[in-house]
């Protein structure tokens, strides 16, 4: 976060005024950590739940990049030949067995 926003961060260097916020954000963090185990929730449904959320969006993230590498990079970074063929038809493989994942991971079958 501290680093997105532009703040100075290090967990290397004492907390001063000048990294305050990044500690208050690390601080918070374990905070909200803690108070996730304290307050009694079922930690590992939470941990599946996360998984299988993020087993969901595989597809909709492999999508996305791809087109990204194909519209957004420069043509001496994009991929070529052989390489783009086998990474698109692995990225296409794994976005079919996701997808084909997501009826019965929404408990629909």
């Amino acid at each position: 976060m501290a680093e997105v926003l532009g703040w100075a961060h290090s967990l290397n260097r004492r907390p001063d005024r000048h990294n305050a916020r990044f500690y208050l954000i690390y601080l918070a963090t374990h905070a909200l950590g803690a108070a996730l185990v304290l307050a009694g929730f079922d930690l590992i449904r939470l941990a599946v739940d996360v998984e299988v959320i993020n087993a969901l969006l595989l597809p909709v993230v492999l999508g996305l990049l791809l087109a990204l590498e194909a519209k957004a990079l420069p043509l001496e970074h994009r991929m070529h030949g052989w390489y783009r063929l086998t990474a698109t038809t692995c990225c296409l493989v794994v976005i079919g067995f996701g997808m084909f994942m997501v009826p019965a991971s929404l408990g629909w079958v």
